[in-house]
């Protein structure tokens, strides 16, 4: 009894956890929670604390159990891996527990977002919230971070190693956030531009120190107590040597606080933040399209004029405009979306908002492409409806400004983007009232004034401030010395838009080109300048009246005007809805919208303020006239018959859009169309299992060519050596106990296998012969190693034996063992092909 009590004891003891162990195991426990603060910015959203926390404590509670339970680290890998795979859906896609189907494929995506869900992240614009499967990388890293990290904390001499990955786990909120950081706050006088940032940081550093100088101390007070528990005398240590340790201590710690204040603020100028989504470029796609711009016409053309181009369904409250694109950027030839414009996702949830708008979409037959109509300021991504919902909301991206929407999901048939039918339900942020244009200040011209000179010209000739009261006269001057006109011809393509102009005002048709290139806008200004200038500037408006086109020209020189007098400008094409100012001759759409609807309008602002919407649609009410220089019109001028102009038609653009495309051909086959999309997902899901058995493979292969490097050497001396060597690995995947020093016979006798010791002599006999061995020795030696591998093969259970088959202790037994010389250890050759030790070489010269 009184042996057994002593005994009971230990294994009492045995199972406490260790002061050292509880101590290392709260290190990397605030060290997950402060990645979780640090991501939070990126998701803004509950569920990432959960995940963040949650996902930290699993990938803790395996690396104890597999502490516990003395698990190999191949087999704790595969014990990690199960628990992602178990707790990702329900977890981090929480929106794949509705059906079965919906399961699976969250299934899916927690496979593959292990690959490809980072670059998911980078496409959307923060904050993220519970998007599709966004959360997967944060649990990837938090759970598998966790994991090893405790596993280095609990490793004895590999402890330090834990904190640069605790560092890892911190930094992921960081690279994958967002360009700009948290606001600046004032300490003691001094201005920190980045608290939330700074603080995160400090802490890592702080938490990592106390915990390394902790743990020195634990460890310095568990080897005193073995000391003093082996009756050691030993000498009392000195109180200013204690003192000094805590003031080293504290010192590192308040010289870290202060060096982040210190220098926080200057590097914080040093160059603009960068993080990984910077460097995602614009949707290759979108470059691709032509300028929507150049084919603005065609919405007037024929039966277009009165086709539906979208449906609108709910109550739009104060929203007034519904935007197809926003052109940014002008080359002389085309106004374009810039090309380093990023788009990005939208996430499908918003954070709560009031004043919120809804509003149902239905594309109709006038329109297919990749712009999404759409009012400015979504809140999230568009709920689509239909059996394209899912590829349309995959496809979805916004710009950085949120102006521009596109999707670049594959339409049946071929080609990208929306077609007739589609449809989605859009949340807008409630649109705060258009800022005073007359308030703001213009500045210098940033417009190239040698590459248009009769712009500028016409310009000068208003004598108008560069304000934004000037620069609204200015636009009202060209608006009002403007004539619409949609075509060159007034032939049957054009008879809609005419009759439609002659019933509110007797229009009377004037040909116009198409473009919008600089030559085209250089020819309107040298008309509306040589007007002027012929009928005096104090002439009546009809007589100035000489430039015709309609919105495509006339947005493109408002924008180029708007330059000039110093402020930013970009065009938008889309309709006015029932809430905006009436335009003549471009009417606003209600319920539907049809290309008679569709218009071009300019946006201004001063550097880095708010877009105002400027509407440039020139008037026609008033004919262009053609004077001689001094002559004046008749007080009542009659208005004369318009002579039909003969003129040649202009050759067909070439185009890549496909607003006149054919009607889109149904699928070929009903069968062919349900069974690609399975045959799809069991593409991917073989292909999820090839990506988590490769690793398997790797080491399958590796192990195979290494025997047979071995067994095929040229020289049957080395074909010897390799054959024990092969039969030490063979041993250690197998769990064979067998000391890794001494003699081969010592090694092999300490294996207790028979097999060995046959080997062993072997070896050793024909290595330390007086002649060289002989090819019939090696082939012996091998026959050995084959019928030792083959006898162990049938031992254990199935999975025993799968798993000597595919663990990598082999390896890693002979990589540690892998030294330079000059580090006090001898190198070990053979861990891939090579065969033999620099010992067996010595001995075999000797």
């Amino acid at each position: 009894m009184n042996a057994a009590g002593p005994k009971r004891g230990r294994a009492r003891r045995g199972l406490l956890p260790s002061a050292l162990t509880l101590w290392s195991l709260g290190y990397v426990l605030v060290g997950v929670l402060l990645a979780t603060a640090a991501a939070w910015p990126v998701y803004e959203a509950p569920r990432a604390l959960a995940v963040g926390i949650v996902g930290g404590l699993l990938g803790m509670a395996v690396a104890v159990v597999a502490r516990i339970l003395r698990w190999g680290t191949l087999v704790a890998a595969l014990a990690a891996a199960g628990v992602y795979l178990v707790v990702a859906v329900p977890l981090a896609v929480p929106s794949a527990l509705t059906s079965v189907p919906a399961f699976l494929g969250g299934v899916r995506d927690a496979v593959l977002g292990v690959v490809l869900g980072w670059k998911q992240m980078l496409t959307l614009n923060p904050p993220l919230g519970e998007y599709q499967a966004v959360l997967i990388p944060f649990l990837v890293v938090m759970l598998f971070g966790s994991f090893v990290a405790t596993l280095f904390v609990w490793g004895g001499k590999r402890a330090v190693a834990a904190v640069p990955v605790v560092v890892a786990m911190s930094v992921f909120g960081i690279a994958f956030g967002v360009s700009g950081t948290s606001s600046p706050v004032s300490v003691a006088g001094v201005e920190l531009p980045a608290p939330r940032e700074w603080l995160i940081g400090v802490a890592v550093f702080v938490v990592s120190l106390v915990w390394l100088v902790g743990r020195t101390r634990l460890q310095r007070a568990a080897a005193l107590r073995s000391v003093a528990a082996a009756n050691i005398s030993r000498r009392a240590t000195p109180a200013w040597l204690t003192v000094r340790r805590h003031l080293l201590s504290a010192g590192l710690a308040v010289i870290a606080l202060a060096a982040g204040f210190a220098i926080a603020p200057a590097a914080a100028g040093w160059s603009d933040r960068s993080v990984l989504r910077d460097e995602i470029e614009p949707m290759v796609v979108v470059q691709e399209q032509p300028s929507p711009l150049s084919s603005y016409r065609s919405w007037f053309a024929g039966g277009m004029l009165d086709t539906p181009v979208v449906q609108l369904e709910g109550d739009p409250g104060a929203v007034d405009r519904l935007r197809l694109v926003t052109l940014d950027a002008y080359d002389g030839e085309d106004f374009h979306i810039d090309a380093d414009d990023r788009f990005s996702r939208l996430p499908r949830s918003a954070l709560p908002g009031s004043g919120r708008v809804t509003m149902e979409i239905t594309i109709g037959e006038g329109y297919r492409g990749i712009w999404v109509p759409s009012p400015a300021g979504l809140a999230e991504a568009p709920a689509f409806s239909g059996e394209r919902a899912d590829a349309l909301a995959d496809g979805f991206h916004v710009n950085a400004d949120g102006d521009t929407a596109i999707t670049v999901a594959d339409a049946p048939g071929g080609g990208e983007g929306l077609i007739p039918g589609d449809r989605y339900a859009v949340l807008i942020d409630a649109p705060e009232n258009p800022g005073d244009l007359t308030a703001l200040q213009g500045g210098r011209s940033t417009l190239d004034t040698d590459r248009y000179p009769a712009l500028v010209e016409w310009a000068e000739m208003q004598e108008q401030p560069r304000t934004g009261a000037g620069y609204l006269e200015v636009i009202d001057r060209l608006r009002s010395r403007g004539y619409l006109s949609h075509a060159l011809l007034e032939d049957e393509a054009a008879a809609g838009w005419i009759a439609a102009l002659q019933q509110s005002e007797g229009y009377a048709f004037a040909p116009s080109y198409a473009g919008h290139s600089a030559a085209r806008i250089e020819e309107l200004f040298t008309a509306l300048s040589e007007q002027e200038r012929r009928a005096g500037a104090d002439a009546k408006p009809e007589m100035l009246v000489s430039a015709v086109g309609d919105d495509e020209q006339f947005s493109v020189a408002a924008a180029l005007l708007a330059q000039h007098w110093g402020l930013e400008s970009r065009v938008v094409m889309g309709a006015r809805l029932a809430g905006a100012d009436e335009v003549p001759g471009i009417p606003a759409c209600g319920d539907v919208c049809t290309g008679a609807n569709m218009s071009a309008w300019v946006e201004v602002r001063s550097s880095g303020g708010e877009w105002i919407p400027v509407d440039t649609t020139p008037q026609y009410a008033m004919l262009p006239s053609t004077l001689t220089e001094g002559e004046q019109l008749p007080e009542h001028p009659t208005v004369p018959e318009q002579p039909r102009s003969e003129a040649l038609d202009p050759p067909q653009a070439q185009s890549d859009a496909n607003n006149d495309a054919p009607p889109l051909e149904e699928p070929a086959s009903e069968v062919l169309a349900v069974l690609l999309p399975i045959l799809k997902g069991v593409g991917l899901g073989l292909l999820a299992l090839l990506l988590l058995a490769l690793p398997f493979l790797v080491l399958l292969t590796a192990k195979s060519r290494r025997a047979y490097a071995r067994r095929t050497a040229a020289d049957p001396e080395v074909r010897l050596a390799g054959a024990w060597e092969e039969l030490a690995d063979v041993y250690a995947d197998h769990d064979v106990p067998m000391v890794r020093t001494g003699t081969r016979t010592q090694r092999a006798q300490s294996s207790g296998r028979a097999a060995a010791q046959r080997l062993a002599a072997l070896v050793d006999r024909a290595v330390f012969a007086e002649h060289p061995p002989t090819p019939e020795d090696a082939a012996a030696a091998w026959t050995i190693v084959e019928a030792e591998r083959a006898e162990l093969a049938t031992t254990g259970t199935r999975w025993q034996r799968l798993r000597a088959r595919i663990r990598p202790t082999s390896f890693v037994a002979r990589t540690r063992s892998l030294r330079l010389r000059g580090f006090g250890a001898r190198p070990m050759l053979g861990t891939l092909g090579w065969t033999g030790s620099l010992d067996d070489r010595k001995k075999g010269n000797s």
